[in-house]
């Protein structure tokens, strides 16, 4: 219908938004390195700071998502984003820095769970795994654009003005959802909503089924494992790839930065490459996502082995992160539909990620100061085979909880 349509829409730009405000700062900070003279442990801190105050406010905003209304979560967390990002034009230090992006991560959090949350309520059932399916090409799509943008703008006029352009566009998307969604408010009675309470109605709350929930205690956890294991591959290897291609092959950050636009080329089939592979077979999270992280091992492997095609490895290692984020970050929370914790059991997945990403962010640019980015490369192909056993260990019980939900 033309409603989900224009609904989905709306979500996209929003969701969009919010990772031009996060990413424009790792796609400029090999510049804020070179231009201010920082180390890439202090750069580095900047980026973990916002992924810690994002992961920990996944988990709050995911117990609120399912309480309060998400139109006015996902307004409040892009408007203070834009916020941050406006401060930062004005910033000289790294601590500042460092605190302002941390507020940036608090106020993001309020996004991707009420974001879910929608999602369910308002789209058929058929259609939901669709839109997760489609709203996680935001983040490729995104760091296709921030790279080749912030590559100009520093060329042009230097890493502020990359702040001061990222903080008005999300200025102007959080009053676009504000109007936008209230007007579509009017188009969806409640009576016509596909929500969690009807779920809940249709399959009860009996205790039985909480001690289902309950058992599942485990597998919750190593599936944040595993996206831990997830969020250090993308958002580490993403973070880095402009100061490896600097130092590796000693071109400039200009050249470095806008060469790594090739990366969300293969980021954008990623996403539809983990949907196809789930689809095509026996339509288990876990399964698809032994195969992603077995793909990006061998990736990781040859790069180490052929240096000279960096950057097709690189690219072909996040988009099996990217695959993986939607299987378990966007996929699994809607099983629990039916408690009415689609938010937050979803925050509670996607905090993980962020995990993984500070220490990433932060301990790469570390290892990079001391041990050089060969080991870097040896240390990464570790972690992918960790995501390898992980996922090994998750799939029969996964399995058997599909086989008795579905």
């Amino acid at each position: 219908m033309k409603k989900h349509r224009i609904l989905f829409l709306l979500c996209w730009i929003a969701y969009f938004s919010t990772y031009i405000g996060r990413q424009n700062y790792t796609a400029s900070m090999s510049e804020i390195i070179a231009a201010e003279g920082y180390l890439n442990r202090t750069c580095g801190l900047v980026g973990t700071g916002f992924f810690i105050t994002y992961g920990f406010g996944q988990i709050i905003s995911g117990f609120l998502g399912d309480r309060f209304s998400p139109k006015w979560m996902i307004f409040t967390g892009i408007f203070l984003s834009s916020l941050s990002n406006l401060s930062m034009c004005f910033l000289t230090s790294p601590e500042t820095m460092t605190a302002v992006w941390c507020l940036n991560g608090a106020a993001q959090s309020m996004t991707w769970s009420p974001l879910l949350r929608i999602f369910s309520e308002y789209l058929p059932q058929e259609e939901q795994k669709t839109a997760c399916v489609n709203i996680a090409t935001t983040y490729p799509a995104a760091v296709f654009l921030i790279y080749p943008l912030c590559s100009f703008l520093i060329y042009v006029s230097g890493w502020r003005m990359v702040f001061l352009v990222s903080g008005g566009f999300m200025l102007a998307v959080s009053l676009l959802w504000a109007l936008g969604f209230t007007r579509l408010e009017g188009l969806y009675p409640k009576r016509e909503r596909s929500c969690s309470r009807k779920s809940m109605d249709q399959y009860g709350t009996n205790t039985r089924d909480f001690r289902v929930t309950g058992n599942l205690i485990l597998l919750l956890s190593l599936a944040g494992f595993l996206l831990t294991i997830q969020g250090a591959l993308r958002d580490g290897v993403t973070g880095w790839v402009p100061s490896y291609l600097s130092s590796t092959y000693e071109v400039g950050t200009f050249i470095a930065i806008f060469a790594t636009t090739f990366l969300p080329f293969i980021n954008l089939f990623g996403v539809y490459f983990a949907n196809l592979i789930y689809r095509k077979g026996k339509k288990n999270e876990l399964e698809t996502t032994v195969i992603l992280f077995v793909i990006s091992f061998f990736s990781i492997l040859f790069l180490i082995i052929f240096e000279g095609v960096s950057l097709v490895f690189f690219a072909v290692t996040t988009s099996c992160m990217m695959g993986i984020n939607v299987m378990l970050v966007s996929f699994i929370p809607s099983y629990f539909i039916r408690f009415g914790k689609v938010s937050t059991i979803s925050g509670l997945l996607n905090s993980t990620v962020y995990i993984g990403s500070s220490l990433a962010v932060y301990g790469l640019g570390t290892l990079a100061d001391s041990a050089g980015w060969s080991f870097i490369l040896k240390f990464l192909c570790m972690v992918a085979a960790t995501g390898i056993l992980g996922s090994l260990i998750c799939v029969p019980r996964w399995g058997k909880f599909l086989r008795e939900n579905r």
